[in-house]
Parts: structure tokens; C-alpha cells; sequence
């Protein structure tokens, strides 16, 4: 509000644009769509540039930030679970492996490019043991490509120094009956987690690290609860870091959160009820979102893990890769993007404005109601001219949910209540746009609007 208020009190007089923007995630209508399967991995090198895999054994590919994408690879006996890129030409996309799903009859484990995507080749240089598939990956510098796998095992590292010429594996049965996801901070340090136990409902998370690229492993954490498996790692910054837990049945469904750069966890209460907790992304320390359930929608949280709240964007997410604090995306029955959305309105700077106002709203976040005070100066060149104030609470895509306020005001303070037990828990915005009195004469050559940021947590 004070950009806003900042922008009124400007002693310019010609007109300009009035902007706020504020970042959602919407669905990308041009991305392939899973009816029966899902898009399992996403990797960007810049903001536009990115590929994702599926399940089908295809690769596509985007320049433009997710507004198109183009089919570089296609071969159906192929379950593509992770793919890296180095940068824009060199790429790694790793097979799932036989036996896990019908019809994945393909043995190779790696498919590698080196022009972007238009060719891939299969290579299958592992040393001293081909792993049976591979589930999580990642780049680190030009030449490091770090893997694990496989989700139901066996277990293996996979490390190649040379840019994807040559693997030398390691069998990690001693530490870990599946590996999942893999994450490495130094060229030399990093994580890989995965679970304990052959059977769903005995096995337990397991975190591993390593200090020397993989040749010695040491167990950091196993989890507290039977039935469940680290599933997918991000870290919004270097100490900050979250692991995300699938719990195969029952409740209550937990997450791993680490605040000293991924040296110890804390496991932490997701929900109490049961969710197929898959993907985990983070857009800063406090900021992010789960997703993986194929019935009900992802979780948001603001305030680091310590409260969840239902968004409408993802089904069945898996990753998700965030680019900075604005910029993300995600992959599950399809691909979706966080990006920033805007409002504009043509105002008239004036040294003196006639007419705003202030929206204030408490308790924010709130559980079940909250009060939405304004302030209105007045319209015209007289104080006593009405407004039109027009506040609404729509949701993060821009869709109206109710109308709460619709009448005119004289200069005054003013405020409403709004009841919201019978909405989900979940971010959603209120707008204010304050226009003309009641003779019909503008207030100001164009619309007062603000937006402010509501959580409702239930």
C-alpha cells in the first residue's frame, strides 16, 4: 500500500501505469497432459530453456518459459524417473529400469545428448556393475553427473567425472534398501536419501551423506515412523534445506526440514490425515509447497513447515524446480508455473489526490474470520462526494469468490467482516478498486486498485 500511496503523492501529472504483481502457479496448456501417468522429472539451465520426462519415454523440450514445447525423444518401452542438463547442449535422461511398470522393457539406463535434445544415444559404460534403474540426478559443473536409484531397489550411487563418458557405480545395499533423490552442495559434498526396508509398511527414511564424491557414505537420519520413504530434496539456500517423506498408508504424514546445511533433521508434522506426499519445492526458506496425491490438491506453507494450507494448482506433482523466489515450475499430470501475474490501471499522478482507500486486514493470517477496514478521503474537489468501493476476495488464478463490499462511501472509516468457515484453507487476495462518485464523474482519470495478500488457515 505504500508503493501505492507513494505513487498518489508524486507531484507528476501525466498519466502512468500502476502495477502490482504477485507470483501463482497456473497450468501450462501447451505441456503434454497424463491421464493415466505422470511427467516425473523437470530441469531448466535458464528461465526459459527446460526439458521434462515421463513415464512414456519422452523428452520434451522448451525456449520460451514453458509456452511451447517440442517432443525430442519418444520410445514407450523406456519410464524416464530423472533428467539433468549441464547446459544447453549436454543432457542425462535416466530410465526407471524393467520390471517396476508394464511394458518398460528397455535395459539401457542412461540416454544422453550433447545438442540440446535433438539427438539422444544410449550409453551403458558402468563400472564395475550396471545399476537395474535410476530415480533422482543431478549436474554439478560441466563434467560431474551424480544418480541413484532405484526406488524398490537395489540401491546404487552412480557417478560420472567426465561428462557422462564413463559411471562408476557403487552398491549401497549396506545403507539403503532404495535411493531416490540426490543432492550435492560442493563438487565433493552432498546427500542422497532414499528408505530401509524391502516391505512398504516396515520401511523407514534414510538420509546419506558423503564428503568425497561418493566413495565413503555415512548414515545421517532415519526417520520416526515405520511405512515411509525420503522422496524428493530441495534447498532454498545452503542451510535451509527440506526432504519430503511418502507415507504409503496411514497418518500421521511427517517431512524432514534441516536449518545447518543438511548436517542434521528434524522430522516435522506434515497434516494428521493421509496424503501420498511426493514432490517438495521450496521459492525461499519459509515459502513452499508439496504436492503428489492424485485426489486432492498440493499444500502451501509460509511460515517454513510449521502450518499447511490447500492450493488449487497440481495433481499428482513430483518436482518441482525453482528458479528464484518468483520463477518455478513443477511437473505431475502435467507441467505448471510459478510466475508473477499483474494488475494495472491508468492513474493520473496529482500533487493533492482527491480520493483512496486504505485497506487494512486483521487478523491475517486467520482461521475463520477476519475484518477488512478501509479509509475513504473523499472524490472530486469535495470531501463529501462519494465513492464507488467495490472489495473483492478472489483466488490466486483471479477468480471472484464473493463480493464483500459493492457500495458508495462519503470520506469516513469503514470496515466489514467476512465469515470464511465454509472456504479451504489457502492463500487468497482481496481487491479493492475505487472509482467514481455518484454523479458518474471519474475520481481520478482511471481506477484506485490494491491487492493484498489473505491466509486462511483452518
Amino acid at each position: 500500500m505504500n508503493r501505492l500511496l507513494n505513487i498518489f503523492f508524486s507531484l507528476f501529472f501525466v498519466p502512468s501505469v500502476v502495477a502490482q504483481t504477485f507470483p501463482v502457479w497456473r497450468t501450462l496448456s501447451t505441456a503434454p497432459f497424463m491421464s493415466s501417468s505422470r511427467i516425473d522429472d523437470v530441469t531448466f539451465v535458464t528461465d526459459q530453456l527446460g526439458w521434462l520426462a515421463n513415464g512414456r519415454g519422452q523428452i520434451w523440450k522448451t525456449t520460451n518459459g514453458g509456452g511451447n514445447w517440442v517432443k525430442v525423444f519418444d520410445k514407450n518401452t523406456i519410464y524416464f524417473r530423472t533428467i539433468t542438463f549441464s547446459d544447453s547442449l549436454h543432457g542425462y535422461a535416466f530410465n526407471l529400469g524393467t520390471e517396476e511398470f508394464g511394458g518398460a522393457t528397455d535395459t539401457n539406463i542412461v540416454y544422453q545428448t550433447s545438442d540440446g535434445g535433438a539427438t539422444w544415444a544410449a550409453n551403458n559404460n558402468f563400472f564395475p556393475q550396471k545399476p537395474r534403474g535410476l530415480c533422482g540426478s543431478q549436474t554439478f559443473g560441466d563434467s560431474m553427473i551424480y544418480a541413484v536409484g532405484r526406488v524398490r531397489g537395489p540401491a546404487f550411487f552412480v557417478r560420472s567425472t567426465d561428462a557422462g563418458q564413463s559411471w562408476q557405480t557403487r552398491d549401497m545395499s549396506w545403507f539403503a534398501h532404495g535411493l531416490l533423490d540426490v543432492y550435492f552442495w560442493s563438487a565433493d559434498s552432498g546427500i542422497a536419501v532414499g528408505h530401509t526396508g524391502d516391505v512398504n509398511e516396515t520401511s523407514m527414511g534414510v538420509v546419506l551423506f558423503t564428503a568425497n564424491r561418493g566413495d565413503n557414505w555415512t548414515i545421517l537420519h532415519t526417520t520416526s515412523q515405520l511405512g515411509e520413504w525420503c522422496w524428493k530434496i530441495d534447498f532454498p539456500s545452503r542451510l535451509v534445506g527440506y526432504i519430503s517423506l511418502q507415507r504409503n498408508s496411514g497418518a500421521p504424514v511427517n517431512f524432514l526440514k534441516t536449518t545447518d546445511g543438511g548436517f542434521s533433521w528434524e522430522d516435522k508434522l506434515f497434516r494428521m490425515s493421509a496424503y501420498y506426499v511426493q514432490g517438495i519445492g521450496f521459492a525461499s526458506e519459509t515459502h513452499g509447497w508439496v504436492g503428489g496425491n492424485s485426489s486432492q490438491p498440493t499444500y502451501e506453507t509460509t511460515d517454513g513447515g510449521d502450518t499447511w494450507f490447500q492450493q488449487p494448482f497440481g495433481v499428482r506433482v513430483n518436482r518441482f524446480w525453482m528458479i528464484n523466489d518468483t520463477l518455478g515450475y513443477a511437473v505431475g499430470q502435467t507441467a505448471y508455473k510459478y510466475s508473477p501475474t499483474m494488475a494495472t490501471d491508468v492513474v493520473e499522478r496529482r500533487p493533492e489526490p482527491q480520493g483512496f482507500a486504505l485497506l487494512e486486514l486483521y487478523p491475517n493470517p486467520f482461521n475463520s474470520q477476519t475484518t477488512i477496514r478501509y479509509t475513504v478521503t473523499g472524490g472530486s474537489d469535495d470531501p463529501a462526494t462519494p465513492l464507488h468501493i467495490s472489495i473483492k476476495l478472489v483466488d490466486p488464478l483471479g477468480r471472484e469468490i464473493t463480493q464483500l463490499v459493492d457500495e458508495f462511501h462519503r470520506a469516513g472509516t469503514y470496515s466489514t467482516t467476512y465469515d470464511a468457515r465454509a472456504l479451504a484453507s489457502g492463500v487468497y487476495f482481496v481487491r479493492i478498486q475505487v472509482s467514481s462518485g455518484s454523479d458518474g464523474s471519474p475520481v481520478l482519470s482511471g481506477n484506485y486498485l490494491d491487492i493484498k495478500k489473505l491466509v486462511l488457515l483452518k
